[in-house]
């Protein structure tokens, strides 16, 4: 019997996985042969120098000597942001000049702690006309996303069919098949009885969610929406799933606040107009010949020959989620993030973060301070047409 594991790539405790179990396996079964397998076939030096300092820090593992015969290889392309918008932008940019150098696409992958952090990526990616898939749901093909989306055209636009059907049971609020055929059915007529009162106070809440996107600044409008809808409590109860969730629709607010300054409302049809067509571009990318966007979980087992982690800031990466941090599974994320990269590695991170429709600032992860100053190139976005060189 052959038993494969490595304690050093731990990283799903959340599902259940319990890593003392290969810790203690050779004290539970003494008469066990190890194997260690330490030679490193897909990394540069350079890269697996960087993965091995880091996690070097954590003391739950068993040692190991990581080495490989390949190139010494380029150094790691640091990048420090403004905010999530110039991060973005020079992952596009950094791509277009991979892509440009003869990298293929299907060779390279941008990868981040939460999902929630795709969406300004493929809005760069968009405006780049570069093509990418994500691993998972695009942002706005995300249930939660297209809840919101539709109650706000359904307040703005009673007729609206098709969102109506979506958002009448989300919550649940007792409205069944019957009841929901009645209410077509009736109109604007008042139904009787208990199924009569649930329909007047979903249509009250709609009234509501209209009137703050008729008065409100379209991030507050989408806030509000959230809270009136019923979702923000349905998946904040949700305790599985429910975190990285609304962590999406906070996304959504932080991108309505870019029409916070037009006319009510204005500012809610742009932000319903430029979902329509986002997802509309989407359904039209070439998957075949395309880049991979995708959370750090959802890339482990895969490898690439560019790689881009993004985000690398205290409280995002390493998560710092209340009762759920476990120090050392963010240090063998952040090892499993690095190693997926064969010949080229760029790591950034944001000075500022839009969260929830307010700035932030933020500091930069702790990981990044573990990696020698003497592996890393500062690397700069493009601002010009004389301007083509990354390095400082």
């Amino acid at each position: 019997i052959a038993v494969v594991g490595d304690d050093w790539q731990s990283i799903y405790s959340w599902r259940g996985a319990e890593m003392e179990h290969i810790l203690a396996f050779d004290k539970e079964f003494p008469s066990v042969t190890s194997v260690l397998l330490e030679q490193n076939y897909r990394s540069t030096r350079t890269i697996l120098s960087t993965a091995n300092a880091v996690i070097a820090k954590n003391k739950r593992r068993h040692e190991k000597n990581l080495f490989t015969d390949n190139p010494t290889g380029d150094p790691i392309m640091l990048y420090s942001a403004r905010n999530e918008t110039d991060e973005a932008w020079f992952v596009a940019q950094s791509v277009q000049k991979l892509m440009e150098g003869g990298t293929a696409p299907g060779e390279i992958a941008v990868l981040y702690r939460e999902n929630f952090q795709s969406r300004v990526l493929e809005e760069a990616l968009l405006a780049f006309g570069l093509n990418y898939r994500v691993l998972g749901t695009r942002f706005f093909e995300r249930a939660e996303v297209k809840d919101v989306l539709s109650y706000l055209r359904v307040a703005l636009n009673p007729k609206s069919r098709n969102d109506l059907l979506r958002i009448i049971a989300v919550p649940p609020r007792g409205i069944g098949k019957t009841t929901l055929e009645k209410m077509l059915a009736a109109g604007d007529e008042p139904m009787a009885g208990a199924a009569g009162l649930k329909v007047e106070q979903f249509k009250m809440s709609l009234a509501k969610i209209r009137h703050a996107a008729e008065t409100l600044p379209a991030s507050d409008a989408v806030r509000y929406a959230t809270e009136e809808s019923g979702i923000e409590k349905m998946l904040s109860n949700d305790k599985e799933e429910g975190k990285e969730r609304l962590a999406n629709v906070q996304e959504l607010v932080n991108l309505a606040v870019r029409y916070d300054n037009e006319e009510c409302p204005g500012g809610i049809e742009r932000l319903l107009e430029e979902a329509a067509l986002q997802s509309e571009q989407d359904s039209m990318k070439d998957e075949r010949n395309s880049l991979s966007l995708m959370t750090v979980h959802a890339s482990k087992g895969l490898e690439f020959d560019a790689v881009f982690i993004t985000g690398l800031e205290q409280g995002l990466f390493p998560s710092q989620r209340e009762g759920e941090r476990d120090e050392e599974e963010e240090r063998r994320l952040f090892y499993v993030a690095v190693t997926r990269a064969r010949k080229h590695l760029y790591v950034s991170h944001a000075r500022e973060r839009m969260k929830y429709g307010s700035r932030d600032m933020a500091l930069p992860s702790e990981f990044l301070a573990d990696i020698d100053d003497r592996l890393l190139a500062q690397a700069r976005p493009k601002r010009s047409l004389l301007d083509d060189v990354f390095i400082d």
